[in-house]
């Protein structure tokens, strides 16, 4: 099992806020999550994997099929998957999902019809490499009002410098939750400052909120610098500019390391997909 370093956020803290304890027996639809356990080993895909989490104050992971092929880890353990994420994605792993967990909760009534939250993570691989992973989670039990416990479906994908993450996408009942995205994107951008200050100072992270939405104004093409000059409060000369897009470029590859966030503009395409204003 891996072990909490002090890379790893708090989890227990995180997890007490949202959920209850759950005993498994009072949980409802149980027939039909181990229906659904069932049709996950009968499926021939070696590029997949399964795991079911029962939710609670400490959730735990209760049921996995082919994990060891995938993550080398027969007994995975909820606190495993944490340490299979790649560092730089861990505090979005945690964080956005919390808010996933948050619209599953608040829209309920929608999210409990056959809900599931899709998203692209960099787990590693048993090879030791990163890959991106598609997870797919299906709600397959209740706890009276609340869910209960979700199956977890992970498809692998591209290695890590290959591809960068969409926004989640969250469904009710096989179609995409405008209610849902709607309170999913307003929870991602309170989030973004907090994310981005994980690698920029206070300075940049102001640059970057302003920059990115210079970015989307110009369609995703790079402003001539004396423009972004003239947008920015925070820069009084193009010396100055030049020196802080270059500190973020620094900050951004030391951080990610991945082609494609190599720079200030590079990091604002990505935000821009990620948490679209």
């Amino acid at each position: 099992m891996s072990k909490q370093g002090p890379d790893f956020p708090d989890i227990k803290k995180l997890t007490a806020v949202l959920f209850k304890n759950i005993d498994p027996n009072d949980i409802e639809d149980f027939e039909y999550l181990e229906h659904v356990q069932r049709n996950c080993t009968e499926q021939v895909n070696p590029f997949a994997c399964y795991i079911t989490i029962l939710l609670s104050k400490e959730p735990r992971v209760t049921w996995r099929h082919n994990t060891e092929s995938h993550f080398g880890l027969v007994d995975l353990q909820f606190e495993d998957l944490i340490g299979l994420m790649h560092p730089s994605w861990r505090f979005m792993y945690l964080n956005y999902g919390e808010a996933l967990y948050k619209v599953a909760f608040k829209h309920r009534d929608l999210f409990m019809q056959k809900g599931t939250a899709a998203r692209q993570l960099p787990m590693r691989h048993r090879s030791g490499k990163y890959y991106w992973y598609h997870q797919v989670s299906v709600k397959v039990a209740d706890n009276g009002e609340t869910l209960a416990a979700h199956l977890n479906y992970y498809q692998q994908s591209s290695p890590y410098e290959a591809q960068l993450p969409a926004m989640p996408q969250m469904t009710s009942a096989g179609d995409i939750s405008k209610v849902c995205m709607k309170e999913l994107n307003r929870l991602g951008l309170e989030l973004l400052p907090e994310y981005l200050s994980q690698f920029l100072p206070e300075t940049q992270v102001k640059f970057m909120l302003q920059y990115r939405k210079i970015v989307f104004e110009n369609e995703g093409k790079k402003q001539v610098k004396g423009g972004v000059l003239h947008l920015i409060d925070e820069v009084d000369t193009l010396e100055n500019l030049n020196k802080l897009k270059q500190r973020i470029r620094l900050n951004v590859i030391d951080y990610f390391q991945h082609p494609s966030l190599d720079s200030a503009h590079g990091l604002a395409l990505w935000l821009n997909l990620y948490f679209p204003l």
